[in-house]
């Protein structure tokens, strides 16, 4: 399966065309995105076809912006909201399966302090998603018990002459390891995106 994750930057209308190219010429069959707007999955299924499914990031904030999954074929649900909990404003992932009846995946963003995010990872952890990926925040080096860090080497995010490892792409000892590249963004966001080839 070829799955694009992507931090999307909340893409206006030229930027999403843009995505829906990159989608369809690389033979994307799932997009797991972050830092988009309810109306972004929509859009993207007008220009592309398939089906998306939207999980507000900040639900009780009342936030337009969220977690994107596009499919191209088949049900992209059903998609169960994750609350980390925490205050003021608890961020939420959204688990699902990569195919009917096959593993759980987790698409998530997680905050920018250390103490949040490595407790917001261990909530994810706690329900034992074979794939976890998005933007993780998580420059440093990364260990999680049960499963291997598939993140490439080069960063995702330029940060003046530094380029963070912020995406990443954790994948569950029980699977297969998958190919995974960075995609450099072109313009269409501000993080590159990972490009990741599961055997399943």
């Amino acid at each position: 399966m070829r799955i694009l994750c992507w931090n999307l930057k909340r893409p206006d209308g030229r930027r999403l065309r843009g995505i829906a190219e990159r989608l369809r010429d690389l033979g994307v069959e799932l997009l797991m995105a972050q830092e988009t707007r309810p109306g972004d999955g929509p859009a993207l299924s007008r220009l592309l076809g398939g089906v998306s499914a939207f999980t507000a990031a900040f639900p009780f904030r009342q936030s337009a912006e969220g977690h994107l999954l596009w499919r191209r074929h088949g049900p992209v649900g059903p998609v169960q909201p994750l609350s980390f909990g925490g205050w003021p404003w608890p961020r939420v992932a959204q688990l699902f399966r990569l195919v009917p009846d096959g593993p759980v995946a987790a698409n998530l963003q997680l905050s920018h302090g250390p103490l949040a995010r490595r407790r917001e990872l261990g909530v994810v952890a706690g329900h034992r998603p074979a794939l976890i990926a998005g933007d993780l925040n998580w420059p440093e080096a990364l260990r999680l018990p049960g499963w291997h860090d598939a993140t490439p080497i080069g960063g995702s995010f330029r940060l003046g002459p530094l380029r963070l490892r912020l995406d990443r792409v954790l994948v569950a000892d029980t699977l297969p390891q998958p190919s995974v590249r960075i995609l450099p963004h072109g313009g269409l966001s501000d993080h590159d995106g990972l490009l990741i080839d599961l055997p399943l």
